[in-house]
């Protein structure tokens, strides 16, 4: 049974108005003017888990003026120029007593229509992301669920095996300023461990389907975020519904689901749990 939700209005200096919501437990920061976002996800009074972009900060901005803001946003793949477009827009936000709805505005770029269904339960929230497709033409799609996390932590992705099998079962899709070799990322037949260091290099890989879920453990803190996967369904990005990048400043989990066929109008879900527990 899904928790009541209590919930204020508050203003934030780098974000503008938001609205934060609790359960008793744990509690989240929804801005109301930067488009849909989680900015801040905690236990009650602690510090919060996602990366904070700094107002100053000049990296993670494209030339149109899309920004990353930091915490956890709603992207559609495969990755595009359209990807980078401001999708800042204040959101409309309707808070029920165990759920929260929010909806960013139409997107007349990518002719589509973001929005998300958040609730509570104890330690966890529950993320329904929907895109809808507003425009006359089909578009094929994933809904691709992009979760930033704070520097300092460690990452570990356990992998699904299986005995016996003829074909290739993990499949790993590398972006082309990835190293496989590169010190901070472990690779063993049932874990990928990755430890968040602040080194210049980039990396990001693409894992085929990993056992949900994936855990970062920071300050103390296990985050993890569970997804489901569907292994007859085709995926993106070389056929991976998980995705792992890091920066300098940060690391990202991003679950993707399947790659569909919207029609004119159509609509599309994507539903994750993310859960806060204390090591």
């Amino acid at each position: 049974m899904k928790d009541s939700i209590k919930t204020r209005e508050g203003y934030n200096p780098r974000l503008g108005k938001c609205l934060y919501a609790n359960n008793g437990i744990i509690e989240i920061e929804i801005p109301e003017e930067i488009g849909f976002r989680i900015t801040s996800f905690s236990f009650i009074n602690e510090k919060n888990v996602f990366f904070e972009q700094p107002e100053e900060d000049n990296f993670f901005v494209s030339e149109n003026g899309w920004r990353i803001y930091g915490g956890h946003r709603l992207w559609v793949a495969p990755e595009s120029d359209k990807t980078y477009w401001p999708d800042n827009l204040p959101v409309s936000i309707e808070v029920h007593e165990t759920e929260i709805i929010v909806t960013q505005p139409e997107d007349g770029y990518n002719n589509i229509i973001k929005s998300a269904k958040i609730s509570f339960e104890n330690n966890s929230l529950f993320i329904e992301h929907h895109v809808r497709n507003i425009s006359e033409e089909p578009l094929k799609m994933s809904i691709w669920v992009v979760t930033s996390m704070a520097p300092g932590g460690t990452e570990t992705v356990n992998m699904e095996l299986r005995d016996g099998g003829m074909d290739p079962w993990t499949v790993i899709s590398a972006w082309d300023y990835t190293s496989l070799s590169d010190p901070r990322a472990t690779f063993k037949r049932d874990v990928i461990t990755i430890r968040h260091l602040p080194l210049d290099e980039r990396f990001k890989i693409g894992i085929g389907h990993p056992k949900s879920p994936v855990i970062y453990t920071n300050n103390g803190i296990t985050f993890s975020k569970s997804f489901k996967v569907d292994r007859k369904a085709e995926y993106p990005d070389g056929g991976v519904s998980y995705e792992t990048y890091f920066s300098k400043y940060m690391m990202e989990m991003e679950s993707l689901s399947p790659l569909c066929v919207l029609g004119p109008g159509e609509e599309t879900c994507h539903n994750e749990i993310l859960s806060l527990s204390h090591i």
